[in-house]
């Protein structure tokens, strides 16, 4: 892979996109004719969301149409070595957006939307509510120089989360006598789920109910009391850097 052009405005578009030259998304040509005011012959950078990249000269920008010839076609970067799963509980409205994007911009791969009993969820998660929520994971993984657009999951009850067998699962807990996070092991080879509670912590049931799942693992975060927007990222960001995601390229 040749080395990408300084500053280059980088997009995600679906793969379609991607492969034809050409788009009439809406939104998508007024971000380039009216919000940035490129012009043809300026670079960009297209991602697929999957993996894939291209350098891209921009050859027609009209008010209603975008094409592109390809300059450079090259695998992605910026993902993980660690493969992490958020599973959050609904808090707060704004709160949670704000969690939303700097989980994508430290390397999570996906979030699950948990509901838990004393999640906050502002009249249940609506077809514009997702649809916005993708668009700050969208943003923030632009933003974040990520090659892969992390995945946002249904939401769904905490009993009802199914996680894959092979995965390493911790859940953050403040119990006494939970070992901290960075002494419990985790494997880089493995994806690994982490699960946080709302606003309250679990109800006593949920967490008998953690309790019960034999291969997970309470985690703890230090003495100090965490906001529920603060937990994940905080335990996202020591598996992280057991894993190297920190260390720069390897």
């Amino acid at each position: 892979m040749g080395t990408p052009i300084a500053n280059t405005h980088r997009f995600f578009v679906d793969a379609d996109t991607f492969a034809t030259g050409t788009t009439t998304d809406a939104n998508l040509v007024h971000q380039w004719s009216r919000v940035l005011r490129l012009r043809v012959d300026q670079h960009l950078m297209l991602l697929d969301g999957v993996g894939q990249a291209a350098v891209v000269r921009i050859s027609e920008l009209t008010p209603k149409r975008a094409s592109w010839q390809v300059v450079e076609r090259f695998v992605a970067t910026g993902e993980p070595r660690l493969q992490i799963t958020l599973a959050v509980s609904l808090i707060r409205a704004e709160r949670f957006e704000w969690l939303l994007q700097k989980a994508t911009e430290i390397g999570v791969c996906a979030i699950v939307p948990i509901i838990a009993d004393r999640s906050v969820s502002d009249g249940g998660v609506s077809p514009t509510k997702r649809e916005r929520w993708q668009r700050i994971i969208r943003e923030a993984a632009e933003q974040a120089c990520r090659g892969v657009l992390p995945q946002l999951a249904p939401a769904v009850a905490l009993t009802d989360l199914r996680v894959p067998a092979e995965a390493q699962v911790y859940w953050c807990h403040e119990g006494a006598g939970t070992r901290p996070l960075r002494q419990l092991p985790c494997d880089a080879t493995r994806p690994a789920w982490l699960i946080s509670g709302p606003e309250g912590s679990f109800s006593p049931n949920e967490l008998a109910w953690l309790g019960r799942q034999a291969t997970w693992q309470a985690a703890g975060l230090g003495t100090r009391i965490l906001r529920a927007e603060t937990a994940p990222l905080v335990a996202a960001t020591i598996l992280l850097t057991q894993a190297g995601d920190f260390d720069g390229e390897g």
